[in-house]
């Protein structure tokens, strides 16, 4: 059986500091990394990504999978934000209510934390979950769920410490009786 690769995250237009080269790993812990043999040094396109000559994301004989998003309005959101290492922390505005978020420390090692809507199911929220480790629901990072967005409430360093964080955020798909979609909730 060929080996299957399920590790990188490109990150376009998340950070200030982009580069068409940059990556992370979601099965570790390592900070955003990069190398222009990841993806040619090139910006994807709506329906084109440039895979490059290293073989972590093109080698010969492996078996890849691919996950590629992009912000929905009202659905799903995907950025950026700055934290600021208190109790009070960062609100970050997606335009409805998250049912899931994940957070990760770009430029430091930390894990993929993630929350969802339904544990505890009210706020203050202090379960997570770390992606990329096989242990047991942690508590001590504590969270908001809003109407229209997250709010960190702590100053743990893999949420919140003095610097620059990635997450993806997605809403709960809702479709009225006319079989139009709208706004997440």
């Amino acid at each position: 059986m060929n080996k299957i690769i399920l590790k990188i995250l490109y990150i376009v237009n998340l950070l200030k500091n982009r580069r068409d080269n940059n990556i992370m790993n979601l099965n570790d812990t390592s900070a955003q990394t990069g190398n222009t043999a990841f993806w040619n040094d090139t910006t994807p396109t709506s329906t084109l990504i440039s895979l490059g000559t290293n073989g972590a994301i093109n080698g010969s004989g492996n078996t890849y999978i691919m996950y590629a998003f992009t912000s929905i309005t009202g659905y799903s959101k995907f950025g950026s934000f700055s934290g600021n290492n208190n109790n009070d922390g960062s609100f970050i505005y997606t335009g409805f209510a998250p049912s899931f978020v994940m957070v990760k420390r770009s430029s430091d090692i930390q894990g993929w934390v993630m929350w969802d809507n339904k544990r505890p199911g009210y706020n203050l929220t202090n379960q997570s979950l770390t992606a990329n480790e096989n242990s047991a629901e942690e508590t001590g990072r504590t969270f908001d769920i809003l109407s229209n967005g997250f709010k960190i409430r702590d100053t743990n360093t893999a949420t919140n410490a003095a610097s620059t964080y990635i997450y993806m955020a997605f809403g709960q798909t809702l479709v009225g009786s006319n079989n139009i979609p709208c706004t997440a909730r």
